[in-house]
C-alpha cells in the first residue's frame, strides 16, 4: 500500500503542476481534463481493492491520462512522434481499462479456457472497455455542442478533424475522427486482453509444473 500511496501522490502532483503549465503554453482547454484526472486518480485509489487492481494497472491508467494531458504542449496539433498523438492517447487510454476489466472478471472464469462462460466474460470485458471509449466520444461531442471549437477533451480541436464546420458537414471530418478513435480504442483493448490471456496461461503453466 505504501507503493500505491506513493504513485497516487506523484500522479496527483503531476496533474496539479500541469495546470499552470497549461496557462504558460496557452492551451487552457485541457484544465477541465486535468481536474477530472485528479478526481479519477482519487477514485482509482478508493476503489483499488474493490476493482481488484494491481499497481501496474493503476499506474497504466494514470499514464493513459497523462498522455492525453500532454496535449497542453500542443501535441494534438503537432505530434512529437510519427503517429498522430490522438491515436496514441486512444490506444493507451483504453489499453489499461482492458486490463482492469479483465482482471475483475477473472474471478468468475472457469479453469477450462474454452467454455461458454469464459467466452461471455471475454465479450463482457471487451464491451465494458469499449464503453469507456464510447463515453469519451460522447463527452467530446457534448462538449463541442456546448463549447464549440477548442482544445481539450470537451471541445473539438487539433487532432479531432477539420476546423471548418462546413467541411466537417460535407465530408465527415468529425465522423472520420470518431472512426479512427474507435479503431485505436479497439486495438488497445484487444492488446490488453491478449496480454492478460498470456499472463493467465503462464500462471496456469507454473502451477501445473509445481503440481
Amino acid at each position: 500500500m505504501k507503493q500505491l500511496g506513493f504513485v497516487t501522490i506523484i500522479s496527483l502532483l503531476i496533474f496539479v503542476l500541469m495546470i499552470p503549465l497549461a496557462f504558460l503554453t496557452g492551451v487552457t482547454g485541457f484544465i477541465p481534463d486535468l481536474i477530472l484526472f485528479f478526481a479519477l486518480t482519487l477514485f482509482y485509489y478508493w476503489t483499488y481493492d474493490t476493482l481488484r487492481m494491481t499497481l501496474p494497472i493503476f499506474t497504466l491508467l494514470i499514464i493513459g491520462h497523462i498522455l492525453h494531458a500532454c496535449g497542453i504542449f500542443g501535441w494534438y496539433h503537432i505530434s512529437p512522434v510519427p503517429i498522430q498523438w490522438d491515436h496514441i492517447t486512444h490506444f493507451f487510454g483504453t489499453f489499461p481499462f482492458a486490463l482492469l476489466f479483465f482482471r475483475f472478471a477473472e474471478q468468475w472464469k472457469t479453469k477450462k479456457w474454452f467454455t461458454r462462460k469464459n467466452l461471455l466474460l471475454l465479450i463482457a470485458v471487451f464491451i465494458a472497455a469499449t464503453g469507456i471509449g464510447a463515453v469519451v466520444e460522447m463527452s467530446e461531442f457534448i462538449g463541442y455542442l456546448t463549447l464549440g471549437f477548442g482544445d481539450g477533451g470537451l471541445q473539438f480541436g487539433p487532432g479531432d478533424g477539420l476546423p471548418d464546420q462546413n467541411i466537417i458537414d460535407s465530408i465527415g471530418g468529425g465522423w472520420i475522427n470518431t472512426g479512427w478513435d474507435f479503431i485505436y480504442n479497439t486495438l488497445g483493448i484487444l492488446f490488453g486482453m491478449i496480454i492478460m490471456i498470456i499472463i493467465l496461461i503462464n500462471k496456469q503453466q507454473e502451477v501445473s509444473s509445481i503440481l
